[in-house]
């Protein structure tokens, strides 16, 4: 998993790197920033970097005073953050210090997670990201599971390169149904397997196959069963 982190470029948020960097490296994260090409307004290497990358975490904090404890932050983490959120589209989270004003727009109405930040309990603030780090694992984590029954994927195999093929996922969160969204399927080693992503503990999945006027559909089933079993 590749996470960009945007940080202030200076001595104060040198702690970003001395224990940031190899907390999300222990989770198995290649971390991506752009301190070496970092100056007025966003490059289109940073804006490049952070569409490749699976999350992001932006660090908004304090830069210079405005007022008596209020604070601005740095201009270009606020941009790697709407980069985030309206180019890449992927999970992000914003780790704003205390005093910090907020940034406001679509970011503040975007409702994202915060996490807090003081500098006297640094410690609290780090056990936060490394949950945020699992959380992210968890949402860019892709599961293979088959299809099954042998009859059924047999049907639907011949018709997987057909113009009309749709197959789609629905998550049962809880007692939260979420929207549909469309998989691949993948014939391998003689079966049919789909492809499902960010699926978390617990949560179950319905799978339905559209395709030439045919439909199969499963129940609510955990990832972790054999085989996902459609019927037509």
């Amino acid at each position: 998993m590749q996470v960009f982190i945007g940080y202030g470029y200076n001595e104060r948020d040198k702690w970003v790197e001395e224990y940031v960097f190899p907390l999300a490296v222990a989770f198995g994260c290649d971390v991506i920033h752009g301190k070496a090409v970092y100056g007025g307004a966003l490059p289109e290497e940073i804006m490049k970097a952070i569409r490749k990358s699976d999350a992001m975490i932006g660090f908004t904090t304090r830069r210079e005073e405005i007022a008596p404890g209020r604070f601005r932050t740095h201009d270009w983490v606020v941009e790697e953050l709407m980069t985030a959120q309206i180019h890449a589209r992927i999970p992000w989270v914003e780790v704003r210090e205390e005093g910090v004003d907020s940034p406001g727009g679509m970011l503040e109405a975007a409702g994202t997670q915060r996490i807090d930040y003081r500098q006297e309990e640094r410690a609290i603030c780090l056990v936060r990201i490394a949950q945020a780090l699992k959380r992210f694992r968890d949402l860019t984590s892709v599961t293979m599971v088959r299809l099954g029954p042998s009859s059924a994927a047999e049907q639907i195999g011949p018709l997987l390169d057909d113009a009309s093929f749709v197959c789609t996922c629905q998550t049962l969160r809880g007692a939260v149904e979420l929207e549909p969204q469309r998989i691949p399927v993948r014939p391998i080693k003689g079966a049919l397997f789909v492809q499902l992503q960010g699926i978390a503990s617990g949560e179950l999945v319905r799978i339905k196959i559209s395709v030439g006027g045919r439909t199969w559909r499963s129940s609510y089933e955990s990832v972790d069963t054999v085989d996902i079993q459609v019927k037509e």
